[in-house]
């Protein structure tokens, strides 16, 4: 085990391809997956005399690209210097946000929201991201650095007596050269971690303060509480790189898809008196076409600054029911588990998924 080293740090670049290892965030991982390198090496097809008949004798390399998949516990801020590499992730991928002070508590808020132009000068521009894996070759530590990375998912997924995993699927251009190792590493505290005993789900009214999108804050007094066994949420933007005849051989352009989201609850099979129920749920899909809300909030109940508490929320303003069949067994009760696929809501929210983190971190 001397020799199975591997962290990761993550920077934010403020030119697409221009490696950040100084500036940076450390990131606990859940998996080692590094980076997938992608080359485009194809055999010179070109008629050579008999060399040609005999095999081929040169391979060209065309292009290059990278790909990841960070399986990551989610924490409200990240260690090292640059804290804001935890909301980096989902704003980079988001494009759009509004971040303040609260005027009386003191903490920090990001809301995060997707935006039809996050590559314009308004929003994140020519910015990318750097994941700077340092990883043994031997007994010596090196950094690879994969520049211009693009988040095109990102997944939550949530069950009893784990922690929160997000998984951030990103791309980018290519992997420079090795580099002495990012040192001392730093790490978030763990009572900055999102788990499962922090996460309320709600459905029904939900307050939302401030303007739309950018909103301030959430409260849930008037909202019924759902307790499901598990749950995941997943949204994707559409993004893929393209390679351009640009004088590169990676690729320099980003385009964006339509931006969706889907999430899956499984809950017990129930008609309860009070409150929600799977068989309301089950019945109102079968029914007709219909759709309704959820908002994930997790507390972890360690102060960002007086009254007000290091959190995350993501609110799911409309969410369409996709059903799900009721799941008997002989062993145990039944169980559902629901689906839903999110519609963006024009009337009152302007976004389809919008994320806020609470923290310290006073710009990201």
């Amino acid at each position: 085990m001397a020799d199975n080293k591997i962290y990761l740090a993550i920077g934010e670049e403020a030119a697409r391809g221009t490696a950040e290892s100084t500036n940076v965030g450390f990131v606990p991982l859940i998996s080692s997956s590094i980076p997938k390198s992608e080359f485009d090496d194809k055999p010179r097809g070109e008629f050579r005399g008999d060399d040609s008949a005999l095999g081929e004798t040169t391979i060209l390399r065309m292009s290059q690209k990278w790909s990841a998949s960070l399986e990551v516990p989610f924490f409200t801020e990240a260690g090292g210097t640059l804290k804001a590499a935890i909301a980096d992730l989902i704003y980079h991928f988001m494009g759009g946000k509004y971040s303040a002070q609260g005027g009386t508590t003191g903490q920090y808020y990001h809301m995060m929201f997707p935006v039809t132009d996050p590559y314009s000068a308004s929003y994140l521009g020519d910015k990318a991201l750097t994941l700077d894996f340092n990883i043994n070759e031997g007994a010596v530590v090196k950094n690879w650095p994969f520049v211009g990375g693009r988040v095109k998912a990102l997944s939550f997924d949530q069950e009893p007596g784990q922690a929160l995993k997000m998984t951030a699927e990103l791309f980018g251009q290519k992997r420079n050269a090795a580099t002495t190792a990012v040192p001392t590493p730093a790490y978030p505290t763990e009572n900055l971690r999102c788990d499962y005993n922090n996460l309320k789900v709600y459905t029904g009214a939900i307050t939302r303060t401030g303007s739309c999108p950018g909103f301030t804050d959430f409260t849930f007094g008037s909202a019924t509480q759902i307790k499901p066994d598990k749950i995941s949420l997943k949204i994707e933007n559409g993004a893929e790189d393209v390679l351009r005849i640009s004088g590169l051989d990676y690729p320099d352009k980003t385009r964006l898809g339509r931006f969706k989201a889907t999430l899956e609850l499984t809950i017990d099979w129930e008609d309860p008196a009070t409150g929600f129920s799977s068989v309301d749920e089950f019945t109102a899909w079968y029914t007709s076409a219909a759709s309704t809300n959820f908002f994930l909030h997790w507390d972890t109940g360690t102060q960002a600054a007086l009254g007000n508490n290091h959190q995350l929320y993501i609110d799911l303003p409309v969410m369409q029911r996709m059903g799900g069949e009721p799941d008997y067994n002989l062993d145990k009760d039944p169980m559902i588990s629901l689906k839903y696929e999110a519609l963006f809501d024009a009337a009152v929210c302007k976004y389809l998924v919008g994320i806020m983190l609470k923290n310290t971190v006073a710009t990201i």
